[in-house]
């Protein structure tokens, strides 16, 4: 159809068909709609894989994060592992040293045990010679004292000079008794009396009348100054008067003895001289030269060790407290006579 407008140039027409039209508005709106739905389907797609990477990308730091927590855990527990471990061998060090010092401990009783059974078995030896002798002596005074009664009763007679002699020695010992009382710087053990004539060894009455000093007196004087603690026993009746004997020898040779009373021991026999262990040994030779001289004069004397600490002893000890009865190196138990 031809359409002409009054007053205007005309141009050219332009004819088409209304179904052309129709058909390209058709196809555009089908384009639009492919395109709208491409539209869609292309950001659903990528809200999936936004969506979908959002949720690997948190799965993989999660994983990490476990990893690393894993590895973690495991690194604080090698080092907890490594820490027991050195504990560990520490203690096992601790033990080892705990074990060799028992060890050692073990070995150092071992070596007191067979030291106290070898000065055990000394003792023993010691006291079974000390017996012996002491029954060799009281024999051989036995056959003495028989045959001086036999020649007192073949000679019934009193000789004047003789009493005379004893009376002057009688009275010698009283003034030297009373001397040694008046005298503050001489010990209890120097206080007590002399034995009375034919109670003590020979040399002592021979000694005072004769004026010089007798044998055993002599050979101690070479250790003047020297300490000594007499134990008595208390349940010998005649220690008391043994002790007293060997103090004034003491005490004439310069030594410094002190006298105690032991009660609640039993079973010594004679005189036995114990030293002190680890003395010096002007001490120990000192010690020796005593039980010899002491031998000499007719007393049953043996020298052994003190079985246990010096320091300590059974029963009880009456006497002075200064200085102690465990202070001198060397002590002198006086025990029973042998039978």
């Amino acid at each position: 159809m031809t359409t002409t407008v009054p007053g205007m140039r005309s141009n050219k027409l332009v004819s088409m068909d209304i179904d052309q039209l129709r058909g390209w508005a058709a196809f555009m709106d089908r384009a639009m709609i492919v395109s709208l739905i491409a539209t869609i389907m292309a950001v659903a797609a990528l809200g999936v894989t936004t969506w979908l990477s959002f949720r690997f990308s948190g799965a993989v730091r999660a994983h990490e994060h476990a990893v690393i927590d894993r590895y973690k855990g495991m690194e604080s527990h090698s080092v907890q592992v490594e820490q027991d471990v050195a504990a560990a061998r520490e203690r096992a060090a601790a033990l080892e040293q705990e074990v060799s010092t028992a060890r050692g401990r073990a070995v150092a009783l071992e070596q007191e045990a067979s030291t106290a059974r070898e000065r055990a078995a000394a003792f023993e030896q010691a006291a079974r010679e000390a017996n012996e002798r002491a029954a060799q002596a009281a024999n051989e005074r036995a056959a003495r004292e028989s045959a001086a009664a036999s020649e007192k009763a073949r000679m019934p007679r009193f000789d004047t000079a003789e009493i005379k002699q004893r009376l002057a020695d009688l009275g010698k010992l009283v003034r030297e008794a009373t001397a040694r009382a008046v005298d503050p710087t001489q010990g209890s053990a120097t206080e007590a009396p002399r034995p009375v004539q034919g109670e003590g060894p020979p040399e002592s009455a021979a000694a005072s009348r004769g004026g010089q000093p007798s044998p055993i007196v002599s050979s101690l004087r070479k250790y003047a100054g020297a300490k000594a603690a007499v134990f008595v026993l208390d349940q010998v009746s005649d220690a008391p008067v043994v002790g007293s004997t060997i103090s004034a020898y003491l005490s004439d040779a310069g030594w410094a003895p002190q006298t105690w009373k032991w009660t609640g021991v039993a079973g010594i026999l004679g005189v036995v001289v114990l030293i002190k262990e680890g003395s010096d040994p002007a001490t120990v030779e000192a010690a020796s030269t005593l039980v010899e001289a002491l031998r000499s004069t007719g007393f049953n004397a043996t020298k052994g060790d003190w079985p246990a600490d010096w320091r300590r002893f059974r029963g009880a000890l009456d006497g002075p407290q200064t200085p102690g009865p465990t202070e001198a190196p060397i002590r002198i138990v006086i025990g029973a006579k042998p039978r």
